[in-house]
């Protein structure tokens, strides 16, 4: 299997350009109904090995949105 390296600009642009198709024109509305300054924690489980695709765009979109999110 061959592996395809992105690039972090292309990787860094793709998440600005589907953040701003998804934020325009009424913002993000999901995230309105999450209080501020709350803690949210999140865990993925898995019954199976496997490969989890598009970490670098998630942890990039994250950052874009609030460089605090870890």
């Amino acid at each position: 299997m061959s592996k395809i390296k992105l690039s972090n600009q292309f990787i860094i642009n793709t998440c600005k350009t589907a953040l701003n198709e998804d934020l325009f024109p009424l913002g993000d509305i999901t995230s309105k109904l999450i209080a501020n300054k709350k803690l949210v924690k999140a865990k993925l489980i898995s019954n199976d090995k496997g490969i989890i695709a598009g970490i670098k765009f998630a942890k990039n979109t994250f950052r874009l949105i609030d460089n605090k999110i870890k």
